[in-house]
């Protein structure tokens, strides 16, 4: 048998409730926190990218300095120093179509020489120099404040090849990120990772 709904005597009203301002501002504070390390991950990433391109590019050279010495017999001496970048010096934020003319940037063989490819423009620019045997290397450059030393007298040919771009765009801050390769190990040296 069915039994009756018991009613309690009083019936409790409940009240919709919202936040408080103390609620909102930390919620605020958790999401400004998110947002900051979400942008700095980004950028760190972004950077990452050019860093791979610089090296990749540098791997690219490596090869057709190779390619060059199996038809010549010698490698090619594109850029005079390792200060002479191709296809632009570096500024920040600034892309450059490779395939430029490069008149100042070319006082040795020119870049069409080496056949490196390249499928867009790019952020760094570029240098490589070369010589025979027994000719001097240039100077030893520093890679995370240590030096990068070349041999004094070399016993085959050589290059040596730089890259350099501004990636941070930090006024007045002359350490700009560089990627240097060179014939006498396959490591890529990366200096200033990000600046």
């Amino acid at each position: 048998m069915a039994q009756p709904l018991q009613r309690p005597s009083s019936v409790t009203t409940r009240r919709a409730r919202g936040f408080t301002l103390v609620e909102l501002m930390i919620v605020v504070a958790i999401v400004g926190i998110l947002a900051t390390l979400a942008v700095v991950g980004y950028r760190k990433l972004i950077q990452a990218s050019h860093v791979s391109e610089a090296t990749g590019m540098v791997q690219s050279i490596r090869v057709a300095q190779e390619g060059y010495h199996s038809e010549t017999q010698q490698y090619a001496s594109v850029s005079g120093t390792l200060n002479n970048f191709y296809p632009a010096a570096p500024k920040y934020q600034t892309v450059t179509a490779w395939g430029a003319p490069c008149a100042a940037a070319c006082p040795g063989v020119p870049w069409s020489s080496l056949p490196v490819h390249v499928d867009g423009p790019v952020y760094f620019g570029y240098a490589t120099v070369a010589g025979i045997a027994g000719a001097a290397p240039p100077a030893a450059v520093t890679v995370n404040g240590q030096p990068l030393v070349f041999p004094a007298v070399p016993t085959t040919d050589w290059f040596v090849i730089a890259a350099e771009a501004d990636l941070d765009g930090t006024p007045g801050q002359t350490k700009d990120t560089n990627v240097y390769g060179t014939s006498w190990t396959n490591q890529i040296f990366v200096d200033h990772d990000g600046q």
